[in-house]
C-alpha cells in the first residue's frame, strides 16, 4: 500500500508541469487571442483601403479633377494617419494645393509629412516642393479672398516658409539658397535687420556655398544702404567696409570685383569725412589741438587719396605752425547776437 501510493506521488510530480501548462490555458485567452488576430487583420484591411482609395486619388489628381482627389485625399489621412499611405496622401494633397495655388495650404500639407512621418523615403522631394511654395510667394503669387478675389502678397508668409525649409533640412542645399531668399524679402519688405542677420547666417554656416560671395556683397551693400551721411554714427559704415574688404580677400576674381573697389573706396571717403569732421569740431570750437590731431590722422590713414585727407594734412601744418584758428563758435554767437 505504501509502495503504490510512493508510485501515485512520483508520477503526479512528473506529470506536474505538463498538468500545469494545460490548466494555464484559461478559456478567456482563446478570446483574448482571437482579438489580436482580429485586430491585426482589421488593421491590414484598413491599410488595403487606404492604399486602394490613394490610387483612386492619384487617378483623380491625373485627371484634373483636384478637389474630388482632395476629398479622397483626407479621407485616407483621417482614416489611417499613421499609415504609408497617410504620408503619401499628405504628399498628393500638397501638389494639389499646389496646382490650385494655393501655395500656404500646400506647404502647412507637405510640412505634415516631415512632422507626423519622419521616416518618409521621398523627404528630398517634399524639401523641394516647400521650397517652390515658399519661393512661389515671394515672386508675389496672391491668395484669394472668399475663392473669387485676389488676396495681398505674402511676402513675410514665404519668409517664415523659408526659415522652416532651413529648420527642416540644414545640411541640405536648399538651407543656403533659403537663407538668402530671406535676405532678398528683408529687403524687399525694408527690414535691413533681418537681411543681415539672414546673410549672417549664410556666411558663417555654409562659407562653401556657392551663394556666399553674393551674401558678402549684399551684406556690404546692406550696411551701405544704412549709412545716412558723416554727420551721423558711422558704424554702418564701418561694417560696410569690412564686408568689401573681406570679399575682395576672399574672392579675387570675382567679377564684381571693380563694383566693390568703387563701393569700397566710397565707404572709405565718407568714413575719412567723419574723422575730419570730428578733427575740425576739436580744432576750431574747442580749441583741443591733440584731439584735432588724432582725428586729422585717422582721416588721412582710412583714405589717404581723398579730399577729406587732403583737407585734415593742411590742418595738421596749420597746428604745427602754430596758426590759431577762427573761433567759430564766438563768432556764430555774434553773428546771432548782430540778428
Amino acid at each position: 500500500m505504501h509502495r503504490s501510493f510512493s508510485l501515485v506521488l512520483a508520477l503526479g510530480l512528473f506529470f506536474a508541469p505538463a498538468l500545469h501548462a494545460q490548466l494555464s490555458l484559461n478559456p478567456l485567452n482563446w478570446f483574448e487571442g482571437a482579438t489580436e488576430e482580429s485586430t491585426a487583420l482589421a488593421s491590414s484591411t484598413q491599410a488595403d483601403t487606404a492604399a486602394i482609395q490613394l490610387q483612386i486619388a492619384r487617378e483623380k489628381y491625373q485627371a484634373g479633377h483636384l478637389s474630388a482627389a482632395n476629398r479622397t485625399l483626407k479621407k485616407v489621412i483621417k482614416d489611417s494617419p499613421t499609415s504609408v499611405a497617410a504620408a503619401e496622401a499628405l504628399h498628393l494633397q500638397g501638389q494639389v494645393y499646389m496646382a490650385k495655388e494655393r501655395w500656404k495650404k500646400g506647404f502647412e500639407s507637405l510640412q505634415r509629412v516631415i512632422e507626423e512621418h519622419p521616416s518618409y523615403e521621398h523627404f528630398d522631394q517634399i524639401i523641394s516642393s516647400q521650397f517652390d511654395c515658399a519661393t512661389a510667394l515671394m515672386e508675389g503669387a496672391r491668395g484669394r479672398i472668399l475663392w473669387v478675389f485676389p488676396g495681398f502678397k505674402q511676402y513675410q508668409t514665404s519668409a517664415k516658409q523659408f526659415e522652416q525649409i532651413v529648420s527642416n533640412a540644414p545640411y541640405s542645399d536648399y538651407a543656403p539658397l533659403s537663407l538668402m531668399n530671406i535676405a532678398l524679402v528683408s529687403e524687399t519688405r525694408e527690414e535691413p535687420e533681418e537681411a543681415i542677420d539672414a546673410l549672417d547666417r549664410l556666411i558663417n554656416y555654409y562659407p562653401q556655398s556657392m551663394l556666399a560671395p553674393d551674401a558678402y556683397y549684399n551684406l556690404a551693400q546692406t550696411y551701405s544702404n544704412l549709412v545716412q551721411s558723416e554727420e551721423y554714427d558711422q558704424g554702418s559704415t564701418r561694417q560696410a567696409i569690412s564686408y568689401y574688404e573681406d570679399f575682395l580677400i576672399l574672392f579675387p576674381t570675382s567679377n564684381y570685383t571693380g563694383e566693390v573697389e568703387a563701393h569700397l573706396k566710397q565707404m572709405e571717403n565718407l568714413l575719412a569725412s567723419s574723422r575730419l569732421n570730428l578733427g575740425n569740431f576739436y580744432y576750431y570750437f574747442r580749441s583741443n589741438n591733440t584731439a584735432a590731431l588724432v582725428f586729422y590722422n585717422e582721416a588721412i590713414t582710412i583714405a589717404p587719396d581723398s579730399d577729406a585727407a587732403a583737407e585734415a594734412r593742411n590742418r595738421i601744418k596749420d597746428i604745427e605752425a602754430g596758426v590759431r584758428p577762427t573761433n567759430k563758435a564766438s563768432l556764430l554767437r555774434k553773428l546771432l547776437m548782430a540778428d
